[in-house]
Parts: structure tokens; C-alpha cells; sequence
């Protein structure tokens, strides 16, 4: 009997060192590494996941354009559609008709249909500004073209089918400017960085931030705080202050080089806040009525933004 048991223990570790080693299946010199699955010739022209395969990846994501730098963002079907459909306008016509990149249902009210026809401000160029040479754009581009007004005119559905809805979008930042020592000329940006120049000595350092909403008027946003830190991502040590809503608003050039409307401003003495020839950066927070507070800008912006609001002291 106890040399059945010794057999049996005997089995199950040899078992055991089995499992402990086994084949890889991946090993087999046989595997060929897998192919896309997406067939463009069978997806549907009136379709958004045809456009983002034959026009908007292929054409617009090229490096250095909408490859992430900037919105819209071209990179994936995803960030195409979510940046894209109800989404406020970066770049208007002199007239600013267009509220939206895509207006489902109205190519015309739509400003993308507009950047891919004519020169919207006479100095911008007709898009795509740049083409790569795997992208047929100009074999193809009437084509291209009215199969995007048409996919708008047609509801601007996503991949799967459903419909846009407008939502309530958060509140935005439309510009930052700052005045020293009551001078009414704003101060210059740096051309390298963005950062507002700030005179070494300066005392009485006025920022003013620029806000729209889509619903709430600016004048009735809550929160309206403002942090200040050295370092560009760690916030954690900042005082929170207040921002002040101003009865009085100022007009000045906005981030997209119109005239915008500034409405929140706060007052302070840089030198409570860094070093001299140091880089102060700053976030803003405000709320509308329907949805939760929103720093201006966040740890997910892009590091330009980022520098957009900042101080740098200068001689």
C-alpha cells in the first residue's frame, strides 16, 4: 500500500514539473502576424467609419497637423467624431456664422464643410493645408466632399449609428491677458513658450481670463478660483484665491487672435508668488448650472496650453 502512495506522489509531481514548462504556442514558425480586419471597400460611403478610413486619417492626422496637436483630433474614429460633432468652432469667418465644427443635420451651418471650400479669414488656406502621399485626396476630393455633407445633412451619426445629442457644454477659455502697474497696454507673450512677460519689479500684476458658456452667462459662473504654482503639474501646495467678476468687462485679443470679452479678473504682486526670472503657472475653476466645476486648464491639457497660462519675469 505504501508503495502505490510513493508512486502516486511520484506521478503527481512529475505532473507538476509538467505544467511548470509548458509549450508556448506562439512558438509555432508556422503564425503569421495578424491583419487589419477593417474592409474599406465594404463599409458604407455614407458612413462616418468610411470617412475617418478614406478622408480624415488618412488625409488630416498627417504629422503636425490634426495628429493630436490641436483639435480636431483625426488620430482614431473616436476623437474624430468627439471632436468634431457639436463641437465649439476654433477658427470663424469674419461674420462668425458657425457655432459648431459639425452641425448634425446642416452642412451648411457646419464651419468643416466651409475650411474644405474656401479660405475662411482670406488668410488661413482651404484645408487640408498639406497632403501625404498615401492619401488620394486629390484624386478624390468632390467626391470626399459630398459624401461629408452628406453624412452631416444625414444626422452626423457615429460609427454605430446613433445620433448626437448637444449636451450642455462645460464652460470654455476664450483668452488670458495681464496689465503691470495700471499700464492700459496689455503685456506681450513670449514667442518661444506663450508665457506673459512680466517686467522684474512689477507690483500690481492685473490677469484678466476670458470665459463663454453655451447657456450660463459668464457673469453668473460659480467657483471662480484661480491656483498658482511654480511647476507646471504639481498644484498641490496652492492656496486657492478668487477670481473677481468684473462689472465692468474688457474687450482684448482673445487666444485665437479675435476680440474677446474679458470677465474675471484677479490682482497681485508676482513677487508673493516665485522667484524672479522664475515661470509662474496658474489655474482657473469655474462652474455653470449643470455641470461640475472645471479647471482651466487640467493635468490632461496640452503643455502650449499650459503655457498659455503662465507668468515668466523678465529684465
Amino acid at each position: 500500500m505504501k508503495k502505490f502512495i510513493y508512486i502516486a506522489l511520484a506521478a503527481l509531481v512529475y505532473i507538476g514539473c509538467e505544467a511548470d514548462d509548458p509549450v508556448n504556442p506562439f512558438d509555432n514558425p508556422d503564425l503569421q502576424a495578424p491583419n487589419d480586419s477593417v474592409n474599406t471597400d465594404t463599409l458604407n460611403p455614407s458612413s462616418f467609419a468610411w470617412l475617418h478610413y478614406k478622408v480624415f486619417k488618412p488625409t488630416c492626422s498627417n504629422s503636425g497637423c490634426h495628429d493630436g496637436t490641436f483639435e480636431p483630433d483625426f488620430r482614431t474614429i473616436e476623437s474624430s467624431y468627439n471632436t468634431m460633432v457639436y463641437q465649439p468652432v476654433i477658427k470663424n469667418d469674419p461674420a462668425n456664422s458657425y457655432e459648431f465644427r459639425v452641425m448634425p443635420g446642416d452642412a451648411n451651418q457646419s464651419v468643416l464643410i466651409n475650411r474644405l471650400t474656401v479660405d475662411i479669414d482670406g488668410q488661413s488656406g482651404i484645408m487640408p493645408l498639406s497632403v501625404d502621399p498615401n492619401s488620394d485626396w486629390y484624386d478624390n476630393q468632390a467626391n470626399y466632399i459630398n459624401a461629408i455633407r452628406n453624412w452631416i445633412d444625414n444626422g452626423a451619426k457615429d460609427q454605430f449609428g446613433n445620433s448626437p445629442s448637444a449636451g450642455n457644454r462645460i464652460p470654455q477659455m476664450t483668452g488670458v491677458v495681464a496689465f503691470a502697474d495700471g499700464d492700459p497696454t496689455r503685456l506681450p507673450r513670449d514667442a518661444a513658450n506663450g508665457s506673459i512677460r512680466v517686467p522684474v519689479g512689477t507690483q500690481s500684476l492685473e490677469i484678466w481670463f476670458g470665459y463663454e458658456d453655451d447657456e450660463t452667462p459668464v457673469s453668473s459662473l460659480s467657483g471662480n478660483t484661480i491656483i498658482f504654482s511654480n511647476e507646471v503639474n504639481d498644484f498641490s501646495s496652492s492656496v486657492t484665491e478668487s477670481l473677481t467678476i468684473a462689472t465692468n468687462p474688457i474687450t482684448e485679443v482673445g487666444y485665437f487672435g479675435d476680440p474677446v470679452t474679458y470677465s474675471h479678473k484677479i490682482t497681485i504682486n508676482p513677487a508673493d508668488y516665485g522667484g524672479l526670472h522664475s515661470f509662474i503657472y496658474f489655474r482657473t475653476s469655474v462652474q455653470d448650472a449643470d455641470n461640475p466645476m472645471v479647471s482651466i486648464p487640467d493635468d490632461g491639457s496640452f503643455l502650449y496650453i499650459k503655457k498659455y497660462f503662465s507668468l515668466r519675469m523678465v529684465q
